[in-house]
């Protein structure tokens, strides 16, 4: 990966065997380390605060350091300009606490830092350039970087501590190596771990940040939150962002061992992502919500029904009815992602995003969240039914089960179609079902002789409606409606005399609104089981 400052090899000659690699000071053929003593001396005698420094390249003692900063103090903290570290070697560790680096960019470039290296307090106006980097042991408490932190490539070998640090712009770890425990404390607007290599447990508290895990490689527990302090120079840097943290991608990672805390999800990319029945999600994490208000399509009026949407859903969907200013859609559309409106290619159809939301879905059943699981497993049956790969009969069976209870989630769709079809086979009841009166039965034999057995023969009429429809709508014969109606419900016959007719009626009724009560209960389960 191209490094974002380039290294200054004109002022550093680190390919040459001789062993005073470093740069060269002044008119002098030594680098700073191998200086004569005098000649050191009148060196650091003649730099003021604020001076820039080239050490390219140098190995550079803790007593050389300290000599160092001790010659540009002012005010009780050294001040540095430009300077440039880059394959420096510091085999004691480093000491820059409360150091301010007044240039426009400090370079530490293929640095090498052998015992702690310490930045605790340390100011950079600009930024600081840490690319490939190697630590022993790190402590960052309380940098305040105005400007790109980048570690990328640096690789921690102890202990990495970057607490209560604050970066303008991008905190860059992308393809860094931590090798042991890392807590990470920062506020900045975007924290890059693109291939970065997690071998301990890491924690990383964050706020305003856009974090980016893309081909992150985890293999021990790791925790993301929101941090709940704010620091002096957050006000002025980010008065215009939310403290909440955005995930933007997972994707190509595997989040066995993830912990998501109070995450903004909205516009996270999971597509690539690995076991993701295991990534675990706690607090107020926030997904993307469908459009609102009602939408008119060939006529007819439609809603969407709120749940949590991934962000590829959004934007498979947005190619399907694309909103009208793709750059800036409203909440009433589909929002498109950020790379899909001119490479359509890269969005997941259904049948990649299903099974996306029944891992998230089994997470969150396995987290005893019912709540959220419902939601992941209506999306995962509205791609199943929007996949035309799946065959013919079970596109239909899928359109059935949406339209009659939205797959056993949606509690008011499954009682109004329970109260439709229980309104229909009233009023059927009532006008072709109930007959006239009930049947009385008829005994009928043969009179015999005294002594002689007699034989008769019990006969039920079959019940007859024959009386005008005006007739028909009467409290009595509601009554008895009501009565087969409310046994159908529960699976049960009623008992009473009923038409041809009302037979039909009432046998359609006890398979039909059984199930569409079952799917209301289940719907109402779904959102109140814990």
């Amino acid at each position: 990966m191209t490094p974002p400052w380039p290294p200054p090899w004109d002022h550093c000659d680190v390919a040459t065997p001789d062993p005073c690699s470093g740069a060269r000071i002044g008119s002098h053929t030594k680098c700073l380390a191998h200086l004569a003593p005098a000649d050191r001396a009148t060196y650091l005698a003649g730099l003021v605060p604020g001076a820039d420094i080239n050490l390219c390249g140098t190995r550079i003692t803790a007593a050389l350091l300290g000599q160092l900063l001790a010659a540009v103090r002012l005010d009780g903290r050294p001040r540095l300009g430009e300077v440039d570290f880059s394959h420096a070697d510091f085999p004691d560790g480093a000491d820059f606490i409360n150091v301010d680096f007044t240039g426009s960019n400090a370079n530490f470039y293929l640095a090498s830092f052998a015992g702690l290296a310490c930045f605790n307090g340390s100011l950079f106006t600009r930024g600081v350039n840490f690319h490939d980097t190697t630590f022993s042991e790190a402590v960052f408490l309380g940098m305040i970087v105005n400007g790109t932190a980048s570690f990328v490539g640096a690789r921690f070998s102890g202990d990495a501590r970057l607490e209560s640090v604050t970066c303008r712009h991008v905190l860059a770890l992308s393809t860094a190596k931590f090798e042991g425990p890392a807590r990470i404390d920062a506020a900045a607007e975007r924290v890059t771990c693109q291939q970065t290599r997690w071998d301990a447990t890491a924690s990383l508290t964050l706020r305003y940040a856009d974090l980016d895990l893309t081909g992150a490689i985890i293999t021990q527990p790791f925790a993301v939150s929101v941090s709940p302090f704010a620091r002096p120079a957050e006000t002025a840097w980010f008065s215009t962002r939310t403290p909440k943290v955005r995930v933007v991608s997972l994707a190509g990672t595997d989040t066995t061992h993830v912990l998501l805390t109070g995450m903004d999800l909205r516009s996270c990319r999971f597509a690539g992502a690995m076991h993701l029945d295991l990534l675990r999600l706690e607090g107020s994490t926030l997904f993307a919500l469908p459009p609102t208000g009602v939408h008119w399509r060939r006529g007819v009026p439609r809603w969407w029904s709120q749940r949590r949407v991934l962000a590829e859903e959004h934007a498979w969907r947005a190619l399907q009815q694309p909103p009208v200013n793709p750059d800036a859609p409203t909440t009433h559309e589909w929002q498109p992602g950020p790379r899909h409106t001119t490479h359509p290619a890269r969005t997941p159809n259904p049948d990649v995003l299903a099974p996306l939301y029944r891992a998230l879905r089994k997470g969150s059943e396995d987290a005893k969240n019912e709540p959220d699981a419902a939601d992941f497993y209506y999306g995962e049956m509205e791609m199943r039914r929007n996949d035309p790969t799946r065959p013919r009969g079970e596109h239909i069976l899928l359109i059935l089960y949406w339209a009659l209870s939205g797959y056993a989630l949606r509690a008011s769709r499954a009682l109004f179609w329970l109260i439709l079809a229980m309104t229909c086979s009233f009023f059927a009841l009532i006008l072709w079902g109930l007959p006239n009166a009930d049947p009385k039965p008829q005994i009928t034999g043969r009179q015999t002789a005294v002594g002689q057995d007699v034989q008769l023969t019990v006969d039920n009429p079959d019940p007859t409606l024959t009386t005008g429809y005006s007739d028909r709508i009467t409290w009595k014969r509601a009554e008895k409606a009501q009565r087969v109606l409310l046994n159908s419900v529960i699976f049960r016959s009623s008992g009473q005399n009923l038409t041809t007719a009302g037979t039909y009626v009432e046998m359609g009724s006890r398979i039909a609104e059984p199930v569409l009560l079952g799917f209301a209960l289940f719907a109402l389960r779904g959102r109140i089981k814990r």
